[in-house]
């Protein structure tokens, strides 16, 4: 049964949110001089997102260990994050290393003797790595090869209609699996969220992978295979749901309900943004797979 208090909140978060996301995804206007490089609002988005899902993790696993240096993982998240949005990434072993570098200074100095060091490490190397891929991921977005898949239009509003897609794909299954649940949901699929149905999983796929295959019908660079949006829509349709089971695990982990309540209506950025952050790879693979495959 649908909760008309959380649906309201819901709505009217998404009154305001959509136009302002429009707008953060297709605007060209540089934050910085384009003599030096070109820094969309889109990118700067990006970051913050995934700085603040870094900050509502860490948050979460500070209750489970009180004495900790967890902080220092903004000071190997965000200058990475940075330098890929001004077009000098790292190369990824060199980030990893630091990354290990990081987690291990902070075991070694923070944690206490028998109180699970190895937890520790393992729970915040883990997220970061995972954040880190999925922040690279959307920033790539903006780049090639994944700006050659879609058309491009002069109007500065509908410039990055392939991004836009993929965020509407990425909603319309996370909306389409909680509707349906909602009304017809009846055979739960996990004990991990007990609210999960497999009505509610056939409902998200369907409208994921639909709109995926119409985005790409009218979005799509001709250029490429028709079947492209079938694969997009598969791809879409299961690691939308993934990344949505993968926050759902988090937080049964750390017991709590949402990873924030900056959100109404939905907690927080890990528990909005989370599908799209495990989508996001998701497709970078599949498009680097498809135009190798052509190449």
């Amino acid at each position: 049964m649908i909760n008309a208090a959380n649906l309201r909140k819901r709505l009217l978060f998404a009154a305001w949110a959509i136009p302002v996301g429009w707008w953060l995804i297709n605007s060209t206007m540089s934050l910085m001089p384009k003599s030096l490089c070109i820094v969309l609002p889109g990118q700067i988005a990006s970051v913050f997102l995934i700085v603040t899902a870094c900050y509502e993790y860490i948050k979460m696993l500070s209750a489970s260990f009180p004495k900790n240096g967890f902080w220092l993982s903004y000071l190997w998240i965000i200058p990475f994050l940075c330098l890929e949005l001004i077009g000098q990434p790292v190369p990824m072993k060199f980030v990893i290393f630091l990354l290990l570098m990081t987690v291990a200074f902070e075991a070694i100095f923070w944690g206490e003797k028998n109180s699970g060091k190895w937890k520790r490490a393992s729970l915040l190397f883990s997220a970061m790595v995972f954040l880190y891929i999925a922040g690279t991921s959307l920033l790539n977005f903006y780049q090639e090869p994944f700006q050659s898949f879609f058309k491009h239009y002069q109007n500065p509003m509908i410039s990055q209609m392939g991004i836009v897609s993929v965020f509407l794909s990425v909603f319309l299954c996370d909306s389409g699996a909680y509707f349906v649940g909602c009304l017809w949901g009846k055979h739960k699929y996990s004990t991990i969220s007990p609210n999960k149905t497999i009505e509610g999983s056939i409902g998200g796929f369907f409208c994921a992978f639909v709109t995926c295959i119409i985005c790409w019908h009218y979005l799509g660079n001709p250029a490429y295979p028709k079947a492209f949006g079938i694969f997009m829509g598969l791809f879409t349709g299961i690691s939308a749901q993934a990344g949505d089971l993968l926050v759902s695990i988090i937080k049964r982990y750390f017991k709590v309900k949402d990873a924030s309540d900056l959100i109404p209506g939905h907690g927080g950025v890990l528990d909005r943004f989370g599908s799209v952050f495990f989508t996001a790879p998701t497709l970078g693979l599949l498009i680097w797979i498809v135009n190798k495959i052509i190449q």
